[in-house]
């Protein structure tokens, strides 16, 4: 079992240097350990399996290891990832501009197991204090959701803000179990964190709100092409997640919230879009209201849809 051990990706071109941490830490079973040698195999442990925690050796070629915790703090879902780095021997005077370095904290050589932990401990309890990132699927939680929606509307500056909810998820946990749907609620965290990062956007952003509930907020000139690939890639895939029987009657019987029998569709997805294109955004508050509306709305739909909001618009009442 894995759960409540943190993950530790630790990233040196040298493997011993990976094997020295492992063995100074062997009696510490609530850490998991996992390696990257360079630039990519980094990037890709991090997208594929996010971990609670980076360890980055100094002695990459170069200013690598710059580059590349420069390259985890600038993305838009990860970069909230705690980083320590292991200094080189010459820069232990300290030498480096700590202002300018994308790094959390940092490891002096030669290395001491009491100094590493307390310096992981010491990372993790800042950062719990500083983030809120939902513990299923890594993404910035409820404060930051609320803290980005108020930068927006503080810019004054055209945005869209989606809040994403899956339909029919309580009656497929009720018939395949919690785990079966912590699965579903990953797969959609990483199906819109995809779709999020192919804008290479700095002012987009994906957040967890809980349960089956996201929210992403986007340039609005991307918004419907956003909003098209994730239900597009979200219809294609979900079906896999379903028994085989059930994905042939494209249904599954459960017991709805009266406590009756009813037969439920394969799980879609709803979008609520709300958006200051159309009409002035003043208070998060207004953001809250719009979308309990929108999502309404939306979710009365049959199938997977997304609706935004167009009052304002020119020959648009509602």
């Amino acid at each position: 079992m894995t759960q409540g051990r943190k993950r530790v990706l630790i990233i040196d071109t040298d493997p011993s240097g990976a094997d020295e941490i492992r063995r100074l830490l062997k009696k510490q079973s609530h850490f998991i350990f996992y390696t990257a040698e360079s630039l990519l195999p980094a990037l890709d442990a991090i997208y594929s399996e996010p971990p609670d925690l980076i360890i980055v050796n100094q002695s990459l070629e170069g200013d690598g290891w710059k580059d590349l915790c420069s390259r985890i703090k600038a993305d838009t879902v990860f970069g909230n990832l705690p980083i320590l780095l292991i200094l080189r021997p010459f820069e232990q005077g300290l030498k480096i501009n700590w202002e300018d370095a994308p790094v959390d904290d940092y490891l002096k050589r030669p290395l001491d197991p009491k100094e590493i932990q307390s310096r992981i401990s010491l990372t993790f309890a800042r950062t719990a204090r500083v983030r809120d990132a939902n513990p299923l699927t890594r993404l910035p939680g409820n404060y930051s959701i609320m803290r980005e929606i108020q930068a927006r509307i503080d810019s004054e500056s055209p945005f869209a803000v989606g809040y994403v909810d899956l339909d029919n998820f309580k009656s497929y946990n009720d018939k395949y179990g919690f785990l079966r749907g912590d699965e579903i609620i990953k797969m959609t965290a990483r199906l819109l964190t995809n779709s999020i990062r192919k804008l290479d956007s700095p002012e987009a952003f994906i957040g967890h709100i809980g349960g089956d509930d996201f929210v992403f907020i986007v340039p609005s000139q991307k918004l419907d092409g956003v909003c098209q690939e994730v239900i597009s890639n979200f219809d294609l895939i979900v079906v896999n997640f379903y028994d085989e029987e059930d994905r042939i009657r494209g249904y599954i019987d459960a017991t709805n919230r009266k406590g009756k029998k009813e037969r439920f569709p394969i799980m879609s997805v709803s979008i609520a879009i709300v958006t200051n294109q159309y009409r002035p955004i003043k208070h998060i508050g207004q953001v809250s209201a719009i979308a309990a509306e929108l999502k309404k709305r939306v979710k009365s739909m049959r199938g997977s849809n997304y609706v935004k909001d167009m009052r304002g618009s020119k020959g648009i009442k509602g």
